[in-house]
């Protein structure tokens, strides 16, 4: 018997493992994650590494704050998530999309990375990061708190 507390309590429920052949951008090191969501959470999404239980990342499905929010996918893409569905759809049928919240606490200022979301094709298991570089996407699309104000003017 061990003294550590049941985090499926804690964090909810986890998704199959996913993994990620790219790894993330910046993180490619890290190639398998779960996906957690809690009922509390409401939309927001946690992606755990399984790897190194300090690598997490909120993520949250960009329509909600954006229903018109849309991806392009590559050939290369597809291959790489295992889909072979019509990848030229703006939201592919099958295939979850999510993005990374980042928080900051002083000021309380909360952006969605718009530019480079994270697709997940759940029938394969797999996902990946997708810059949509010919999108006009901010990187820090806020979304809660006040802006902090740009230090040297």
């Amino acid at each position: 018997m061990t003294n550590e507390p049941d985090l499926s309590q804690l964090l909810g429920d986890e998704s199959p493992p996913l993994h990620f052949p790219n790894g993330l951008i910046g993180l490619e090191d890290w190639q398998e994650f779960v996906l957690i969501s809690h009922p509390e959470a409401g939309e927001l999404r946690l992606l755990q590494s399984l790897q190194d239980d300090r690598m997490s990342l909120i993520l949250m499905d960009p329509r909600e704050v954006d229903t018109n929010y849309k991806i392009t996918l590559t050939e290369s893409d597809a291959q790489t998530l295992g889909y072979t569905g019509d990848y030229h759809q703006p939201m592919p049928k099958g295939l979850d999309v999510y993005c990374i919240l980042s928080v900051q606490d002083d000021p309380f200022f909360v952006t969605l990375n718009m530019l480079g979301p994270i697709i997940i094709n759940w029938e394969t298991g797999r996902g990946k990061q997708v810059v949509q570089a010919n999108s006009n996407y901010n990187p820090r699309y806020p979304i809660a708190g006040t802006e902090p104000e740009k230090g040297g003017e």
